[in-house]
């Protein structure tokens, strides 16, 4: 399931993938690897932490947990096709669709 919802604390969407089967865990590193393959920027990787992408003009912050944050986006469906690549990168997105 991905549930995104505004964000409380600055402009932007922040989302997030649930699993009733299992955890959602996602290797930053990996996942860093196939969206760099994909032509989209990697501004900076602290593996176990957080990954920053560049992904259509937006700063997206990728977390292991699966939460996701997308600054400035108000667009809550295009907030959710933007993460079903990043999902899908890091081999969560069958579990969480």
């Amino acid at each position: 399931m991905i549930i995104s919802k505004p964000c409380v604390t600055m402009k932007g969407i922040v989302i997030g993938a649930y699993s009733w089967e299992k955890p959602v865990k996602l290797d930053l590193r990996k996942t860093a690897e196939c969206l760099e393959e994909r032509g989209y920027t990697v501004k900076k990787l602290i593996p176990g932490m957080m990954l920053i992408v560049d992904m259509e003009g937006y700063e997206v912050s990728v977390y292991p947990s699966g939460k996701i944050i997308i600054k400035l986006l108000t667009d809550a469906k295009r907030g959710e096709e933007m993460v079903r690549v990043v999902y899908d990168c890091a081999g969560v997105l069958e579990v969480v669709s």
